[in-house]
C-alpha cells in the first residue's frame, strides 16, 4: 500500500516525489535475513514456518523497497535482478501490461 500512498500524496503535493514512506534498507534487511528460511520459501518471523502467503507478501515488499529512492548502505546483490511489481495486480509490470493488451485486443474484437 506504501506505493499507492505516496504516490497519492506526491500528486496532491504534499509529499516530495523522491522521499519514501517506508525505511527500505530495513525491510530488505529484514526481508533476506529474518524471513528466509533455509529450505527455501519466506516466512512472517523468525520461529515461524514459511508459506505461500508471506512469501508472496515478503516478494512484493522485496520488489518494491529495491525500487525506493533510498537504498544507501544496501548491498548491491541483494537487489540486483529484482523487478518492480505493479502494487495492484502483484506481478511484474511487464506481465500486466501485456496482459492489458492482449484482454484489451480480445474485448475489442467482441465489440466488433
Amino acid at each position: 500500500a506504501f506505493p499507492l500512498v505516496q504516490t497519492v500524496l506526491c500528486s496532491l503535493g504534499q509529499l516530495a516525489a523522491d522521499v519514501d514512506l517506508y525505511h527500505a534498507p530495513g525491510l530488505l534487511d529484514y526481508i533476506l535475513v529474518c524471513a528466509q528460511t533455509p529450505h527455501g520459501g519466506l516466512r512472517d518471523k523468525p520461529g515461524k514456518g514459511r508459506d505461500y502467503y508471506h512469501t508472496c507478501y515478503s516478494l512484493s515488499g522485496l520488489a518494491i523497497a529495491a525500487s525506493a529512492h533510498s537504498l544507501e548502505g544496501v548491498p548491491r546483490e541483494w537487489i540486483e535482478g529484482v523487478r518492480l511489481v505493479n502494487p495492484v495486480f502483484n506481478v511484474v509490470n511487464e506481465q500486466v501490461e501485456t496482459a492489458l493488451r492482449h484482454f484489451g485486443q480480445r474485448n475489442t474484437a467482441k465489440a466488433q
